[in-house]
């Protein structure tokens, strides 16, 4: 039996599959990542230790022995975008600026003035936290680490490809969120990069997803375990991976990725212009079978699944999940007028941190709960209403988070759409991550294909609105939309 070997590299944890190619997850692996946090707000993180964990599952799975590890025939990944990785002469990284880095807020501002039509060729305007002005920011004031670096890479992915082949590359999805590629083109745009002094030799080779990156290297086989030579595939950007995953090919079909961070997405034709949103490139023209959008519109959720998360840490003593469920559960049955705004990591434009809104003497540690799984909902819609269109239609939710069952029957009852949860949703960037390889292997024709046999086939948990508390949910959207708007 064949098999492939997908990697998505997150924020918070790496997760890998192993599947056949009847599409079966047969071995599934994760391991945990830690966040290093500057004194000036700076958010890092050491890809070194991405690479370890990358090790780790594989070690595992080779301890478990239930598959041949030299049956193996391509690994492909996903990964966290708009990074600035350098990579050094002597192949050493020690520190990854991450996405949600704003410290170049100066360098954006100044890219932007220099090119007013920016947007229209690279389908966004850069922001404090586009690679593009991180690298600039770098030139001018960490010049060692700029001008030591052989290359620059833009996606947690792209790191592991490079420790497994000792190839420089990135993929369109990646390059649509740093700010110097062509979005029609799809090639790094010389006439914005060259003249702001960045060293365009110093950026990788843009490849599509399923373009083959390298052949494993001897030295990353006698790491891992894995056969020299195995293709390594350039795979996608995290936001690519999971559209596939969610199997949104079609213009219009809303998702929502709901795992540490997330986003809410869809399919478009055309680049969408609204001030919070990333315009990304989405499927290759050439394995098509029909007119589908080939960008992918997407506003991003910096308050996610670490809202919950945080919920539970201090709510609970000991990080009780269920417990904090039936929490949220007895506060449902009575009133609440407690407001959350589960703005504790920032969220776009905002000054302040959360706050719980209409608190009492009487109110109860149960009410609170409720409060953070409510707040957290109405963000989420605060965004689709932004972004998807107001006609009826469900929602899928992909991403670690989907499996708080109170939050996606709360997110149903808020937005008064069916949320649709697919098996094993917690991995579907990861499978998402698999159509490339797929495809390069011949065992599936297309990207439509694809999600045709492998996605839509799978099982899903779906939670209906309850309609007897839509009234409620409106009011008190109301209430939160009139304190989300004070800055």
């Amino acid at each position: 039996m064949d098999y492939i070997i997908s990697f998505d590299i997150g924020t918070t944890e790496i997760k890998g599959i192993m599947v056949n190619k009847y599409g079966e997850i047969l071995l599934e692996g994760s391991t945990p990542l830690k966040m290093i946090y500057g004194q000036n707000g700076e958010k890092k993180q050491n890809p070194e230790s991405w690479w370890e964990g990358i090790i780790e599952i594989v070690a595992c799975w080779k301890r478990k022995e239930i598959i041949n590890l030299y049956d193996v025939k391509a690994i492909t990944l996903s990964g966290q975008m708009e990074n600035v990785i350098p990579i050094s002469y002597n192949n050493k990284c020690e520190r990854a600026i991450l996405y949600s880095d704003t410290r170049a807020k100066e360098e954006a501002e100044y890219i932007n003035h220099s090119y007013k039509d920016i947007g229209e060729v690279i389908g966004n305007y850069v922001r404090s936290s586009t690679p593009f002005a991180k690298l600039l920011w770098l030139k001018n004031k960490d010049r060692d680490a700029y001008h030591s670096a052989k290359s620059f890479v833009f996606s947690a992915k792209d790191y592991i490809i490079y420790k497994l082949t000792s190839s420089f590359v990135t993929d369109p999805i990646t390059g649509a969120t740093t700010g110097m590629m062509n979005l029609n083109k799809r090639i790094w745009e010389e006439d914005i990069i060259v003249p702001m002094g960045i060293d365009i030799e110093k950026l990788p080779e843009i490849l599509q997803p399923e373009e083959k990156a390298g052949r494993l290297s001897a030295n990353a086989a006698e790491i891992t375990g894995l056969q020299e030579g195995i293709p390594v595939l350039c795979g996608s950007g995290d936001a690519g991976a999971s559209t596939i995953g969610a199997g949104a090919v079609a213009e219009g079909q809303g998702y929502l990725h709901l795992g540490t961070t997330g986003w809410v997405a869809i399919p478009a034709k055309k680049f969408v212009s609204h001030s919070s949103a990333f315009t990304l490139a989405h499927l290759p023209k050439h394995l098509l079978i029909a007119v589908i959008p080939l960008l992918i519109a997407v506003i991003p959720l910096l308050n996610g699944g670490n809202i919950y998360e945080w919920g539970v840490q201090t709510f609970t003593d000991s990080e009780d999940y269920e417990g904090f469920e039936r929490m949220v559960k007895e506060s449902l049955s009575k009133k609440n007028d407690v407001l959350f705004l589960p703005y504790l990591y920032g969220e776009r434009d905002r000054k302040e941190g959360g706050a719980f809104i209409s608190i009492t003497a009487k109110t109860t540690k149960e009410d609170f709960t409720r409060a953070i799984v409510e707040g957290l909902c109405y963000s989420i819609k605060q965004i689709c209403d932004e972004l998807l269109s107001p006609k009826e239609g469900d929602i899928t939710i992909i991403g670690g988070t989907s499996r708080s069952t109170v939050l996606c029957q709360c997110l149903a009852d808020v937005l008064g759409r069916q949320i649709n949860v697919p098996k094993n949703s917690h991995v579907l960037t990861s499978y998402g991550a698999l159509a490339p390889a797929f495809i390069a292997l011949g065992w599936s024709q297309s990207y439509n294909h694809f999600v045709r046999d492998y996605i839509n086939k799978k099982k899903h948990v779906h939670f209906k609105p309850d309609m007897s508390k839509r009234e409620y949910h409106i009011e008190q959207y109301k209430r939160y939309i009139k304190y989300a708007k004070r800055k």
